[in-house]
């Protein structure tokens, strides 16, 4: 598990992860009650949730740009 891995197949890794939660993103949507369309749980469902933190997360860490690691009200 400790095994370093090139940064090719993280970058692999990255934009899988990021679509994985634009597809949960786009599958729990909200409907006209309030709920999730697709679980019927009150919206923003945890599916919905999840989704989110996954493009936030990875959605940086592939493409040209190098990912933000700092913050932009930090910069000076």
């Amino acid at each position: 598990m400790d095994t370093p891995i090139a940064e090719e197949e993280f970058r692999r890794y990255a934009q899988s992860q990021a679509d994985r939660g634009w597809h949960l993103i786009g599958l729990h949507r909200r409907d006209g009650s309030g709920c999730c369309r697709h679980c019927g749980r009150t919206h923003p469902c945890d599916e919905r949730v999840y989704g989110g933190r996954l493009i936030v997360h990875y959605e940086n860490w592939f493409g040209d740009q190098p990912p933000r690691l700092l913050r932009p009200y930090l910069r000076g």
